[in-house]
């Protein structure tokens, strides 16, 4: 969470809500319904404003990500496997065959359902962590089934010619430093964001190249 202002202060402290719905609703499982929220906000916000906003300004576990995992992850490229279409679609499928098997089971008992929430979030911020510590910290943004959702509609906006904020190059002013890709916490090429192409699909919004830029060729508009 590299966004300043009231935005950067909510990126630096919403990790605590994940944090505590793992530990208070490991005993009060009814808890877990909550996650519902953190489900539906990505891909609302990406029909509202466009892009992955939500993705790099409030989400709890982007926030995890960027203020603690980060500090015990080797911070290397995140495997190419996992930007995959196929890759994307698999994991979303098997998640969501999970999801919908244990509603049946919970057969409309909310404690259950809370449950069934609470191990899909505990079984993720493990994935989490574990690819977090071995390559880069938001590697499980790179397949979020959520994030990837929130890109499918941005493309689909943009289709629709539905104007939205993103991040965009002058490349009269680049002078390909490539500053903004090491410093992209996605491991995207910003460089190539020309505001004609949907390079920028997975961009999180976070403005971290806007900022590091040294020459202001990034503009966020």
């Amino acid at each position: 969470m590299r966004e300043k202002g009231f935005l950067g202060f909510v990126g630096k402290v919403s990790w605590t809500v994940i944090a505590a719905f793992l530990i208070f609703g490991w005993y009060y499982p009814i808890i877990g319904n909550v996650a519902l929220i953190c489900m539906v906000a990505p891909p609302f916000f990406a029909a509202l404003k466009g892009g992955r906003v939500w993705c790099g300004t409030a989400c709890p576990r982007g926030s995890f990500n960027d203020n603690i995992l980060a500090k015990i992850s080797r911070s290397v490229n995140i495997p190419k496997v996992f930007r995959t279409v196929f890759f994307r679609i698999a994991f979303f499928v098997f998640l969501i065959y999970t999801f919908v098997s244990g509603l049946i089971e919970a057969n409309g008992d909310l404690v259950k359902v809370g449950y069934v929430f609470y191990k899909i979030i505990f079984a993720t911020t493990a994935i989490t962590i574990f690819l977090g510590v071995i390559f880069n910290e938001r590697t499980w943004c790179s397949f979020c089934p959520m994030g990837s959702l929130s890109a499918l509609i941005t493309k689909l906006k943009r289709k629709l010619r539905a104007r939205s904020k993103r991040i965009v190059v002058d490349k009269g002013e680049c002078i390909d430093c490539k500053i903004c890709e090491r410093k992209c916490p996605m491991g995207l090429k910003p460089y190539e964001f020309t505001g004609d192409n949907d390079k920028d699909l997975d961009c999180i919004q976070c403005k971290e190249c806007v900022y590091k830029c040294p020459v202001n060729a990034l503009k966020y508009k």
